[in-house]
């Protein structure tokens, strides 16, 4: 599947609901045939490794009151569910996701399983992870990219998220 019509299915799906939006994916997975669920999921996949970005870490921390891996995994879940445009400017800027977020966490809701769900309903079969050739399933995920610094440090935080800190931290006070 190439990139536009995966985009396509998950803007088409996308609802401010987050159960909705995880139904209304399996729906729109479900008019594709079960060869081109697999290609979406390995689409699916890659966004998900191209935002491991330490940055979007530290957005990701900011925004949901901390962050531990399997957290920022399921953030870049949310994030890859929100759309094309959201994902790319909050991957060169993550302080951009101010622009969509209302001060609350988020929670990619199991987004990912979708594609696995339709599958097994279309198919019967188990063999999705296998057909997916997910090798490195159970190894480590690698590093994120970019220069390691300090989340709990709030003058970065500002200094590289003044947007997202106006929604997620108590405005600095005037001396």
């Amino acid at each position: 599947m190439d990139w536009k019509p995966f985009w396509k299915v998950i803007e088409d799906a996308y609802r401010p609901d987050p159960i909705d939006h995880f139904e209304a994916l399996k729906e729109r997975l479900g008019d594709l045939k079960w060869f081109e669920v697999i290609e979406f999921q390995a689409r699916f996949d890659e966004a998900i490794a191209s935002a491991n970005l330490i940055d979007l870490w530290g957005a990701a921390y900011l925004i949901n009151g901390g962050c531990s891996d399997d957290g920022f995994r399921d953030f870049r879940v949310w994030l890859v569910g929100r759309g094309r445009h959201p994902y790319e400017h909050a991957l060169r800027n993550p302080d951009s996701l101010a622009e969509i977020l209302d001060g609350d966490p988020v929670d990619g809701f199991g987004l990912d399983a979708a594609a696995l769900r339709v599958y097994e309903e279309k198919t019967g079969m188990s063999d999705f992870y296998t057909r997916l050739d997910r090798a490195e399933a159970d190894a480590p995920p690698p590093p994120p990219e970019g220069a390691d610094w300090d989340f709990e440090d709030e003058a970065e935080m500002r200094q590289r998220f003044p947007k997202l800190c106006h929604l997620y931290l108590i405005p600095e006070r005037d001396e």
